[in-house]
């Protein structure tokens, strides 16, 4: 279900040139979901263990640390503020490990908003580990931003992936949810692995491929029935192709403003799973991905 929109789009960053573009898309999209807006940053605990022996980081090196973590969202809400003078920002700075501060703000949040890569001096809030970890645990949608290269892409669409699942159902949602508050077009994709449809029997005669296609097209149309209705705002592109989702959507993502898909799938299907499918889009996709999660 989408959350109210009181609730907040957050942001981690590291100081990194390339969170700190994460952010400034983070605050866009808080500008159209009609949310407020928190950066956070997390500094590592004074005491990290490696091995069987403790290390202590010196008391002056960790209140650096803190004060240029404190500052790094300081100026970041400051350069938001003048972009965006309506928006509420609001900044915070944990002594955690950055996927445990992540996930227990998801809690509260609309939105999650992560960076693909970068090297800040902080502790690290990108594509890694840390995204792993949001992304399968966090209690609301996670983006993992990636750099676009094509300039501009505020009138593309959003681009939701389609398998009839209970996740793909919430990620169709979303979906619909952000193509209406961007007044953008949305296209829903629905890709088909024949292979797996057919338990590996593809040989010519023995198949009826317009009949098959003709049920992956009722799939993605059941799937999608009643939210023209809901948002009929959204104008929608129906795309059915055979083969890997990973590679229909990577390639989508070319000409898209934001890619979403659910977090899990159904056999006979090109899965779209936190997995292959979300991890080459976020690795390889050329817009940010949103990933989405019942909640179960």
């Amino acid at each position: 279900m989408i959350l109210a929109n009181h609730q907040r789009v957050v942001v981690g960053v590291d100081g990194s040139a390339h969170s700190t573009r994460a952010a400034q898309w983070a605050a866009t999209a808080a500008v159209h979901l009609n949310s407020p807006l928190h950066i956070v940053s997390a500094v590592q605990d004074p005491t990290f263990y490696m091995a069987d022996s403790a290390v202590v980081i010196p008391a002056d090196v960790w209140q650096q640390q803190r004060r240029t973590a404190e500052g790094t969202v300081a100026a970041l809400a400051a350069a938001i503020g003048e972009s965006y003078p309506d928006l509420a920002v609001s900044t915070g700075v944990d002594t955690a490990p950055a996927a445990d501060m992540l996930v227990a703000l998801s809690h509260t949040s609309r939105l999650i908003v992560v960076g693909s890569s970068g090297s800040g001096l902080l502790t690290s809030i990108l594509l890694g580990s840390t995204a792993r970890v949001v992304a399968d645990e966090s209690h609301c949608p996670v983006v993992v931003w990636r750099d676009s290269d094509t300039g501009d892409r505020s009138e593309q669409p959003v681009a939701v992936g389609v398998d009839g699942s209970a996740t793909s159902e919430v990620a169709v949602e979303f979906a619909f949810d952000f193509a209406s508050h961007l007044g953008v077009p949305l296209v829903a994709v629905h890709a088909w692995d024949a292979v797996s449809r057919t338990g590996g029997v593809t040989l010519p005669g023995l198949i009826d491929w317009p009949a098959m296609e003709l049920e992956e097209r009722a799939v993605l149309a059941e799937s999608l029935a009643g939210w023209s209705d809901k948002y009929p705002d959204v104008v929608v592109e129906h795309v059915v192709r055979q083969g890997g989702a990973a590679r229909v959507l990577t390639d989508l993502s070319a000409t898209c403003q934001l890619v979403v898909v659910g977090s899990h799938g159904r056999r006979g299907v090109a899965r779209l799973v936190l997995g292959s499918t979300s991890s080459n889009l976020t690795h390889h996709g050329r817009c940010p991905v949103l990933i989405c999660r019942t909640g179960e």
